[in-house]
């Protein structure tokens, strides 16, 4: 038996080495229109199957791309690769994909100036605006050398939004220009979940990418003379890549140009206007940004929250008013192994507050790292306070909201009530001087007593003797 055995541990040791980083899952359903050729992304899909996802690959027409059946979803990741798509299955059509996200499908738009109508106006549910499809993403100043203006070399370090948690690794940031050919651009509104990830240069605009001929250019100078001509967008003003995450932490990611994924600008080198030769940072930014999409980084979780008095372990559903209380909340963050398993690990910040709270905060404190507990896994935080001497039913609500990490939010309920009549203070020390004023007007008084009634007796019997005489 002993080789079963061995053969039984090898495909086991396999399973776990194939086990996709992902905290949510590793099926992906792909949509790939048919003028889009599969094998000019075979980079891109080799990256995703190496990190241990499923892939399916379906027609935008498919009827058997189900989302979700029976209720539960069939896949845990959407890559929609159709942006020239103008009909849809009923399985795959914008209401069947929006129901599919309320029930946590992940979903990645990979999008092209060829985006049509019915597309841009299922991507405005997200509070989304592309641009004309005519026009797309020039830059006369930054584009490889035997490359068109519309092949618009980014530098990380100045196109790429900082302070978005783990969607892009320092790495990244750091490393080589990220190459935008023929893409498309979007403003995004003021929906505070969307997340801006890659924006144009300064030195970039909207435009269209072919010589003007002197009849068109007079056209175009008498719009542009009359101020019908659309606003130019440039800079910060014009998004290439965004991002989406709802309070129930499903992730939604637009990236605006097909070409950049393609095996073309996968780690290619690329010449300078300088003459310098540089690897490109195409492919270590889709990698952040799909990892981030699918789940793999920027995850959290709350492992326990519990809530205790002073000199107990244990919550209560009642606490008195000035009971010492303390709140305790344990935190992990998604990692993945060096065999490429999932895992979780510690949390570790410093701007995670607490509020206890009956309908207005009453108590807003901040949660500091307990270093002398021993977790396991995660990262504890804690918070001590005296319970207001307000009575009624309080919550213990801790809300973490930071782009580019989950949405934390914890809630639980205990009541504050008054002192019984047995645990009141028998004795006030701020109340001795009434005290002392109680008990000598006490004394004094039957002091009083004792003498009035001691004088009044002598006096009746000394008239009855004069009586008698």
């Amino acid at each position: 038996m002993r080789p079963y055995s061995l053969l039984l541990a090898l495909i086991l040791s396999l399973v776990s080495l194939a086990a996709a980083r992902s905290a949510s899952g590793d099926k992906v359903l792909v949509v790939l229109e048919p003028s889009l050729k599969r094998d000019d992304y075979s980079k891109f899909w080799k990256s995703l199957q190496d990190r241990g996802f499923e892939l399916t690959f379906k027609e935008p027409k498919d009827r058997d791309a189900e989302l979700v059946k029976y209720g539960e979803l069939k896949y845990d990741h959407l890559v929609m690769f159709a942006p020239g798509a103008k009909t849809y299955s009923p399985t795959l059509s914008p209401k069947s994909i929006l129901h599919a996200q309320f029930a946590g499908l992940n979903t990645l738009y990979v999008l092209s100036p060829d985006l049509t109508e019915s597309n841009k106006e299922f991507l405005r549910e997200y509070d989304l605006e592309f641009i004309d499809s005519s026009q797309t993403l020039i830059d006369p100043f930054n584009h490889p050398v035997d490359s068109s203006s519309s092949t618009v070399s980014l530098s990380p370090t100045s196109s790429l939004v900082q302070d978005n948690g783990e969607v892009v690794s320092p790495s990244t940031l750091s490393g080589g220009p990220i190459i935008y050919p023929s893409g498309t651009v979007h403003t995004t509104g003021d929906n505070p979940y969307l997340i801006d990830v890659l924006h144009a240069s300064k030195y970039a605009y909207v435009g269209q990418d072919k010589l003007l001929s002197s009849d068109e250019a007079e056209v175009d100078k008498s719009l542009n003379a009359k101020g019908t001509k659309e606003p130019i967008l440039n800079g910060r003003k014009a998004t290439l890549v965004s991002a989406l995450q709802t309070r129930d932490n499903v992730r939604v990611g637009f990236v605006g140009s097909t070409e950049m994924i393609k095996d073309i600008w996968w780690d290619k080198e690329v010449k300078t206007k300088d003459g310098k030769s540089i690897k490109t940072g195409n492919a270590a930014f889709i990698s952040d940004f799909s990892k981030w999409i699918f789940q793999e980084t920027g995850v959290v979780k709350i492992v326990d929250s519990t809530h205790y008095r002073k000199g107990e372990t244990e919550p209560r559903e009642l606490y008195t008013k000035k009971d010492d209380i303390t709140y305790s909340l344990t935190l992990a963050k998604h990692y993945t192994t060096s065999n490429g398993t999932s895992a979780w690990e510690p949390f570790e910040v410093d701007d995670i507050q607490l509020e206890f709270t009956m309908l207005d905060p009453h108590i807003r404190t901040a949660l500091k790292q307990d270093k002398s507990a021993v977790v396991e896994q995660g990262t504890n935080f804690k918070a001590r306070f005296d319970a207001p001497d307000r009575h009624g039913v309080f919550k213990f609500v801790v809300e973490y909201w930071r782009p580019g990490w989950s949405y934390i939010r914890s809630s639980q309920t205990a009541s504050v009530v008054p002192l019984r009549h047995d645990e009141y203070p028998r004795f006030i020390v701020g109340a001795w001087p009434y005290y002392l004023a109680a008990c000598s007007t006490s004394l004094t008084f039957l002091a009083f007593c004792a003498l009035w009634v001691s004088l009044g007796e002598g006096d009746k019997d000394r008239k009855g003797k004069k009586k008698a005489e």
